[in-house]
């Protein structure tokens, strides 16, 4: 079972910083904060790409997301994950949230020779 601790810095910040916006507005995240959303998702792609839906479902559950909120959320994960394009409206449509998609673990090289 994955868990929320399993989750990346930026991510679970990100996750935390849904959760304040939707309860100052009775518990629903606003239009502005599901686009900010969907364009970090097309725009910092290797952030969420190791993401377990599962582990950012239990992250926002423990922050007290409502439940409509959180499947709208992590079906746009999904989505991204599964390679699909989402359109966050067009004042978003470059946002990328801070701090920056954590560096992904560097691979060596593998010239065409080695194999």
């Amino acid at each position: 079972m994955t868990h929320a601790q399993d989750l990346p810095p930026s991510v679970v910040e990100i996750a935390e910083f849904l959760a304040v916006k939707a309860k100052g507005y009775d518990n629903h995240l606003k239009w502005n904060e599901q686009a900010m959303f969907k364009a970090d998702l097309m725009n910092a792609r290797s952030r969420w790409r190791g993401v377990a839906p599962e582990a950012f479902t239990a992250k926002l559950r423990q922050e007290g997301m409502r439940e409509a909120d959180i499947i709208e959320l992590v079906d746009w994960l999904k989505k991204a994950q599964a390679g699909r394009r989402l359109v966050p409206d067009r004042g978003y449509r470059d946002f990328v949230f801070n701090p920056p998609p954590e560096a992904p673990e560097s691979k060596p090289w593998v010239s065409s020779r080695d194999w």
